[in-house]
């Protein structure tokens, strides 16, 4: 086959996993409803202009080049949930082809069609290609860039030494935790040096890119320090060790974020890994372990002094773990073709089990249903009580007019139940009716005294639960002025 015929050849499969990427993405996209991190992200991204441009360095800003570019986007596509993880979507589509691209620098052109199939099917990816956030973009950041940083160690050159560094750098400003990607570039390098002593020569530039990223870096790097030596400062998740961190991820980036898949439906992905690691090691695997491991070990060490993990936060690791499924069933196919075809088409149909049992089964918190279920039935003067308050963004997004409001009280620092009790007489006082607005109340309420204040001083009338959030209305005597301090 000559070039010309290889390159349509390439084009056209391109071309049809970008099409599946795409239909699997826009497929119910906005099914579930938005959650309190997307609504953030709505916010943040119509916040003032100049308040906005501040967060590029301001301290305990994280995405700040994401929401300036979600800004302009809503501009045009206006704040629907379509419209707001629209853009998501585009940046999920974009990392099939650029799968392939690196893939096929790492592990040759078979691999990376495969890798490339992995990723469009991904129900992981899907869903984050589906969720107003920057993660699905970073994804494709981070693979541009990684492509970049390949490029310029085999080819040299200052231009590819600078692209590495603008994309590494816009990473950063996209996710704070991309600059874990500096681990990776430093083992490439080691890497590459053994197996192309050649590769020494780009020991300057390297360093000279590592030194220049720290200076888009600094005013992050300025705040994050802050933050790490302050005593008392809680990032808000628990410790989780690294078994378990690396387990999540096994079971993200395999099965999706449902997590009701029987154990049987993660061992083809276990032994394709498993092939991939031992099999495939001339295949550029060792550079693929290394983006899988290192951040998460990384990320570990962190945790050791401020707990920080959530497993989309290394998303970006998930291609590495495609490509190191692609490169076992490569191996396979090389020893025993019909279980290569057997495992690809059972990994391709368990992706897409996964990825239609996400795009049909609520799972973010139905703030949609709720707020459609409350609003027609309460009064105008009846009171939202939010539990926990940060939630009420989400409610008012759903709702015309969700006034008048309120904030529980929190009671996770240790109050009183008398205390409690005298917050929420007053918090109460004059109102005929009281609809609490309940979703990850453990976080706020752990005691559940806001609760046991209501059924103790008002009648229930009205209940209904969706996932993830309850709703219930209470009314309240004429002068229930109980608990109010004298």
């Amino acid at each position: 086959m000559d070039d010309k015929a290889e390159g349509r050849r390439t084009a056209c499969i391109i071309l049809l996993l970008v099409l599946l990427a795409f239909a699997l993405r826009a497929a119910h996209l906005d099914f579930q409803s938005l959650w309190r991190d997307e609504v953030d992200a709505l916010r943040f991204a119509t916040r003032p202009f100049p308040e906005l441009l501040s967060t590029f360095t301001r301290p305990g800003e994280n995405g700040p080049l994401y929401f300036l570019l979600l800004r302009g986007w809503l501009a045009l596509g206006g704040q629907s949930e379509f419209a707001l993880r629209y853009l998501s979507l585009l940046g999920g589509v974009l990392a099939v082809p650029l799968t392939f691209g690196l893939g096929q620098r790492l592990a040759g052109r078979p691999t990376a069609w495969l890798a490339a199939l992995f990723v469009a099917t991904s129900p992981y990816l899907v869903w984050y290609s589906q969720e107003g956030k920057m993660y699905a973009l970073l994804v494709s950041l981070v693979l541009a860039a990684l492509w970049a940083f390949r490029e310029a160690l085999e080819r040299g050159g200052w231009g590819c030494w600078a692209l590495c560094w603008l994309l590494t750098t816009l990473a950063l400003y996209v996710h704070v935790l991309a600059a874990l990607l500096i681990a990776v570039y430093v083992v490439w390098f080691l890497i590459a040096c053994l197996v192309r002593p050649q590769a020494r020569q780009q020991l300057v530039p390297l360093l000279l890119v590592l030194a220049l990223l720290t200076l888009p870096y600094l005013p992050i790097a300025r705040w994050l320090l802050r933050l790490w030596q302050r005593p008392g400062f809680q990032t808000g998740h628990p410790f989780v060790p690294l078994g378990q961190m690396l387990n999540v991820l096994l079971w993200g980036f395999s099965r999706g974020v449902q997590g009701n898949s029987p154990l049987w439906t993660l061992l083809p992905f276990v032994f394709l890994l498993l092939a991939g690691a031992v099999l495939g090691w001339q295949k550029g695997v060792w550079a693929l372990l290394s983006w899988l491991l290192l951040p998460p070990l990384a990320l570990y060490l962190i945790s050791l002094r401020k707990p920080l993990f959530a497993d989309r936060y290394l998303i970006w690791t998930g291609p590495a773990f495609y490509m190191l499924l692609a490169t076992g069933l490569t191996a396979v196919w090389r020893r025993w073709r019909p279980l290569a075809v057997a495992l690809l088409a059972l990994v391709v149909a368990l992706n897409l089990q996964a990825v239609w049992g996400q795009a049909h089964t609520v799972i973010k918190s139905d703030f949609r249903r709720a707020a459609a279920y409350v609003e027609p039935r309460r009064a105008p003067d009846e009171l939202l009580l939010f539990l926990m308050p940060y939630v009420r963004h989400t409610y008012a997004y759903y709702a015309d007019d969700p006034t008048p409001w309120a904030e529980a009280p929190y009671t996770n620092d240790g109050d009183s139940p008398e205390e409690v009790a005298a917050e929420m007489a007053r918090l109460t006082a004059g109102r005929s009716a009281v609809w609490l607005v309940s979703s990850e109340a453990e976080l706020w309420d752990g005691r559940g005294l806001v609760v046991a204040w209501l059924e103790a001083h008002a009648t229930p009338t009205d209940a209904a639960d969706f996932v993830r959030v309850r709703v219930a209305r209470y009314t309240l005597p004429p002068c229930d002025c109980s608990g109010l301090e004298k």
